[in-house]
């Protein structure tokens, strides 16, 4: 079987919903036990109700908080004894879809950054010492397309986190090859979540071009001439290559930034 994850233990943040749950549903599938962390218990709480192969926990973590990300890993690693997997997933698109006002530009930046790249930062910085003393261990951080393109709507903050993301990938990949620690990160294009879903409800409601029409059918009409492959991809897409790259099969594979995005890099 190709990306085998018998016998491995993941920990996937911003599991509760969208690409986190496709990607720690796509790990389980491979056999990899799964550590569900969230800002809630109960977002991954439902997810892990869906792992039936492999064994699931559920464990709260804030990722703007160091505290609460270094409690996290310690309860995973008191229950499984080690840690072979990180996936960074969480992540928003503004300060807004965080559940915070951004009155001034610097809190939208602020907020952004925050999550999507310290909380990367953080999560790293708690699990490394244990992946050097084993010698071993795959990190896997969900950047975006946005992180590369120069698209209208990409300078804003979302984008250029992103993009510090790579970077920081690109970084870790020098530190860590010397202890057998492989660093990638995926990059996905467009892919229908409730990321997606709220994004596109504005622009329905803002846009009296799109008055008609339901925000997946905006949606889709916006993507589909943009990929080489017409379509959008599907949350399963992102987690089967995340799988790939945590696997052993993807051994000798590190500082990469794989693209599912249907060939829309192509044009950047």
């Amino acid at each position: 079987m190709l990306a085998d994850l018998t016998g491995k233990t993941a920990l996937v943040t911003g599991a509760g919903m969208g690409l986190g749950r496709a990607i720690a549903l796509a790990l389980a599938e491979q056999g990899a036990d799964v550590a569900l962390t969230d800002l809630k218990e109960e977002w991954p709480a439902q997810v892990a109700k869906e792992v039936s192969r492999s064994r699931a926990m559920v464990v709260e973590m804030d990722v703007t908080c160091q505290d609460s990300v270094d409690g996290a890993f310690q309860e995973v690693l008191a229950e499984w004894g080690h840690l072979d997997i990180l996936v960074n997933n969480a992540g928003v698109s503004s300060a807004a879809a965080a559940g915070r006002e951004a009155e001034k530009w610097e809190t939208d930046w602020d907020v952004t950054f925050d999550i999507n790249v310290k909380g990367v930062v953080r999560c790293c910085r708690a699990v490394i010492p244990h992946m050097k003393e084993r010698r071993y261990g795959k990190i896997v951080n969900i950047a975006s397309i946005s992180g590369h393109s120069a698209h209208p709507r990409s300078g804003g903050a979302y984008g250029v986190s992103k993009a510090s993301v790579l970077r920081y990938t690109k970084g870790l990949t020098k530190e860590l090859g010397p202890y057998n620690i492989n660093v990638n990160a995926v990059c996905p294009g467009a892919v229908w979540t409730d990321f997606h879903l709220r994004g596109w409800s504005r622009r329905v409601q803002s846009d009296p071009a799109l008055a008609d029409k339901d925000p997946y059918q905006a949606f889709l009409e916006f993507y589909e001439q943009q990929f080489p492959l017409r379509r959008p991809q599907r949350p399963e897409d992102i987690g089967k290559a995340v799988a790939f790259l945590a696997s052993d099969d993807a051994c000798n594979i590190t500082g990469q930034c794989l693209h599912v995005d249907g060939g829309m890099i192509i044009d950047d």
